[in-house]
């Protein structure tokens, strides 16, 4: 897991003064948004590198994505540097923030697939299986598109960029594949956790600067709420409360333990994210 973090932390760093320029007139900067860009920038130009034949999908690959977006840092650093040091000065509070909230959640769907960590339910697993055969066939690939895992001599006629992004970070911390599956689940968590808090949150902390600066004689109301909370009920709407069938899924655990004394039961992922309930018997 740690090696997992200092990987993306260290993209997400290393991208931090191309999201201080591309994100130059959000309140937060788009400190949370960099570490998307990172991973995003990185397995981009590698897998540019890999579809064009120019050189083979490999850590060498990576290094090279790294080692091009490393200078251009360094040359937007250099014209930044003042601008975001103050930044840094004065809205510590904000990227401290920022970072509780994409660790809160990364360790917390951690531990989700630390309760439910295999990779194969025959009956209800839904698209592990296929996303894991997708996972080793770009890992296998030297060029893109890679190999189709079911069709021998063809290649992937799909979306497999999630998978690229996630054999990316395989290739730079060698972690097997079947870790690294749930560790990537995690981390796509945390990075939607992430985009919804700095989204809401420079949308509410804009308006808060208008509302009380005056402008069209607007003075300031009283506004106590922070722009953080605003973040965080967002992101808690996006990522856990816009489908309530886990809750609802506990809380009969929960009913059949204290009031029935049954076993809590097993809880069904899958069951969650169907848009219609199954067929009847006989269909």
């Amino acid at each position: 897991v740690l090696a997992w973090l200092i990987a993306i932390q260290g993209m997400a760093l290393l991208t931090v003064p191309s999201g201080f320029v591309i994100f130059r007139s959000l309140p937060d900067k788009g400190y949370l948004f960099s570490k998307i860009l990172g991973l995003m920038l990185v397995g981009l130009i590698a897998w540019l590198l890999a579809s064009l034949k120019w050189v083979a999908f490999s850590r060498e690959s990576i290094g090279l994505a790294l080692l091009l977006i490393a200078v251009a840092s360094l040359i937007l650093l250099r014209r930044n540097r003042h601008d975001m040091l103050d930044f840094v000065k004065r809205r510590w509070s904000v990227i401290a923030i920022s970072e509780v909230v994409f660790m809160a959640a990364f360790l917390a769907f951690v531990m989700v697939r630390m309760a439910n960590p295999d990779l194969w339910h025959p009956w209800r697993g839904g698209e592990k299986p296929m996303d894991m055969a997708y996972l080793n066939a770009v890992l296998r690939s030297t060029y893109m598109p890679p190999y189709d895992p079911w069709f021998a001599g063809g290649y992937i006629n799909y979306y497999y960029w999630g998978q690229f992004l996630t054999a990316t970070l395989i290739r730079i911390t060698s972690i097997s594949p079947s870790i690294a599956f749930n560790l990537a689940v995690p981390t796509f968590f945390a990075l939607t956790v992430g985009a919804s808090f700095s989204l809401v949150y420079n949308l509410a902390e804009g308006t808060r600067r208008r509302l009380t600066t005056g402008i069209a004689g607007i003075k300031e109301r009283g506004l106590h709420w922070s722009p953080a909370f605003a973040g965080l009920g967002a992101a808690l709407f996006v990522t856990v409360f816009g489908n309530l069938d886990g809750a609802i899924q506990v809380g009969h655990g929960i009913k059949r333990v204290v009031m029935l004394g049954e076993p809590f039961g097993q809880f069904d992922f899958w069951r969650s994210s169907r848009m219609m309930p199954p067929d009847p018997p006989g269909l």
